[in-house]
């Protein structure tokens, strides 16, 4: 079968200062009706850079240096405008990362798709990407639609004009893995029935061993690698490939795993929490509501001094609505949060917002956000970020005490304190994650709250920053609350596990005991969804029928044999 496209001995270069700096060199790919490419690579090896072209889409600043890329036989960036508005839309499509942002807000979902032209109607296309009550979802807008349900109307937007190629960047980043499987079929089962070639740009090897026909590895805008899926995960032959495939976590890692430059991992076993830790965070039947609607539902754990909890559960299950609510971005509707502050004093009532909290409370619990880009300001230095909450919270008495401070807490998230100079947008997303810790650590917190802080990153770099957040909380004995979707992440970083089931816990316990003899259908259901970096791998989910979505009067406890518990639902007259 043809190509339907073909990139030769691709280069780009960006324009910087008085000169140019190239990030992509001698790029070349073929590719079918039919199959999958996958670009893969760490930040900043222009797999990005390169998917965009098939669109001739160049960011601000930056030229073709080298090179054709031919779509359909015709070479894109030789294309008049006319033509060349006809190829964006409607021979290639772009799904983006986050379809909450890039769908309009003030439109409703329905005339989106429309203006995405094609002569199918906006229902059809709604049933083609398995929406459910088609008409009536066409009426509501993006914010009332979930992360997977925007992700599928763009996906629908994508599909309207029956483009020949799809690209794919980052398509199910932040997604749950339930959501993301179900996003990741549908796409799959959309390329066989309309024969479409796909390009697909990720970090997760996971999806890309599920997805992809042939990979495309790249490194400093430079392919070190190309192979069949199968060939490549098998017996990879570029050192950086063996690196890269090292350095994802795998659901049967008991810890977090060391890779040398050779692509050898060692597992490094957790540190056991000694029996006798003091409790650092106490929550007892806490109830959150949002209006009328009840997010969390009498949920209790604790959380003790150099130990990681892990909240696990879909998108929903009410996760970082916890965590919101110990931060004090969000006060409980009932219940108790305290923070437990072993024989040094009273415990703090965690259960106000956190501007009615003493300062001396508000500094002990403290917040690592899910998005480092859009939680620093741009316009200021990242030494200003780690600076002010030092000012803010007494911990440095005068501007030069404060700077000081702010490059030792640089220097101890492992980066250079000359860093401190600069501003986000000078630094990678791994580094912009590593002044998130370190303004979160300026308040010497007792508790620190991770909410997906892995989320965006690579592989490579998201091992160096988990093993930065073990060290830390070995070295300055913290509490951590860990949120993520990533099942092996929680596998290897956290002692406990609690799951979250539409704001219910159904299962706790010891993560290792949990993961080796999950008890809940739901944990089974959640770990046989995750992605393995196998494309062998074929994981089956299992059928839920003999639990329900809430609560009965006939709720009971079972406690297991290897001490982890589990709720089960039954019917009042069972």
């Amino acid at each position: 079968m043809s190509a339907i496209v073909s990139v030769t001995d691709l280069g780009v270069a960006y324009r910087s200062g008085g000169g140019e700096i190239p990030v992509v060199h001698d790029v070349s790919f073929d590719l079918s009706p039919g199959e999958t490419l996958a670009l893969v690579g760490e930040s900043g090896s222009g797999k990005s850079t390169v998917a965009a072209t098939l669109l001739a889409h160049l960011r601000h600043g930056s030229r073709l240096t080298a090179g054709t890329v031919r779509v359909d036989g015709r070479d894109v960036f030789a294309l008049p405008p006319r033509e060349l508005r006809r190829l964006r839309g409607g021979t290639v499509a772009m799904i983006a990362q986050n379809a909450g942002q890039a769908l309009t807000p003030s439109m409703r979902v329905g005339r989106q798709i429309a203006e995405a032209g094609g002569d199918v109607p906006v229902t059809d296309l709604l049933e083609q990407v398995r929406l459910p009550r088609p008409a009536e979802l066409a009426r509501r807008y993006p914010h009332e639609l979930s992360g997977g349900q925007q992700q599928r109307v763009a996906i629908a937007m994508a599909i309207a004009a029956r483009p020949k190629v799809l690209v794919l960047d980052e398509p199910t980043t932040g997604l749950d893995v339930l959501t993301q499987r179900s996003v990741l079929d549908l796409v799959g089962s959309l390329r066989d029935e309309l024969g479409l070639a796909a390009v697909l740009v990720s970090h997760d090897l996971g999806v890309v061993a599920r997805m992809a026909d042939e990979v495309c590895v790249l490194r400093s805008g430079r392919v070190v690698e190309a192979a069949p899926t199968r060939r490549l995960f098998a017996a990879p032959a570029d050192p950086y490939t063996r690196r890269l495939l090292a350095s994802v976590p795998r659901l049967s890692d008991t810890g977090l795993a060391l890779v040398g430059d050779d692509g050898t991992r060692e597992v490094r076993p957790k540190r056991p929490v000694p029996s006798g830790a003091v409790r650092a965070v106490d929550v007892r039947d806490v109830t959150i509501d949002y209006g009328s609607s009840r997010a969390v539902h009498g949920v209790s754990f604790q959380v003790r001094r150099g130990e990681v909890l892990a909240l696990v559960g879909e998108s929903g299950s009410g996760k970082s609505t916890l965590a919101w609510a110990l931060a004090g971005l969000r006060a409980p509707s009932g219940g108790a949060m305290t923070h437990q502050p072993g024989d040094l004093g009273a415990p703090g009532d965690l259960g106000a917002s956190a501007r009615r909290r003493p300062l001396a409370l508000r500094r002990k619990i403290q917040l690592v956000f899910q998005n480092a880009d859009t939680s620093l300001n741009p316009r200021r230095s990242v030494g200003d970020a780690v600076r002010r909450p030092l000012r803010f919270f007494g911990a440095a008495g005068s501007r030069d005490e404060a700077a000081s401070r702010a490059r030792a807490l640089i220097s101890d998230v492992r980066l250079d304190p000359d860093f401190a100079d600069r501003l986000p947008a000078q630094l990678s997303g791994g580094q912009r994650q590593r002044i998130g810790i370190a303004r979160a650590l300026a308040g010497e917190p007792d508790v620190l709250i991770a909410d997906e802080i892995t989320t965006a990153l690579d592989v490579s770099v998201q091992a160096d920053v988990l093993r930065l957040l073990d060290d830390l909380r070995r070295e300055r004995d913290l509490a951590c609350l860990f949120i993520s979707h990533d099942l092996a992440v929680v596998r290897g970083i956290a002692d406990r596990v609690v799951v979250l089931r539409h704001g219910v816990v159904v299962e706790e316990g010891p993560t290792d005991a949990v993961f080796a003899a999950p008890g809940h259908p739901y944990t089974r259901q959640l770990m046989a969804a995750a992605l393995e970096p196998d494309p062998d791998a074929e994981a089956v989910v299992e059928a839920a029928d003999d639990w329900s979505d809430a609560a009965e009067p006939g709720e009971v406890w079972d406690e297991l044999d290897d001490g982890h518990r589990v709720r089960r639902w039954r019917p009042a007259d069972a």
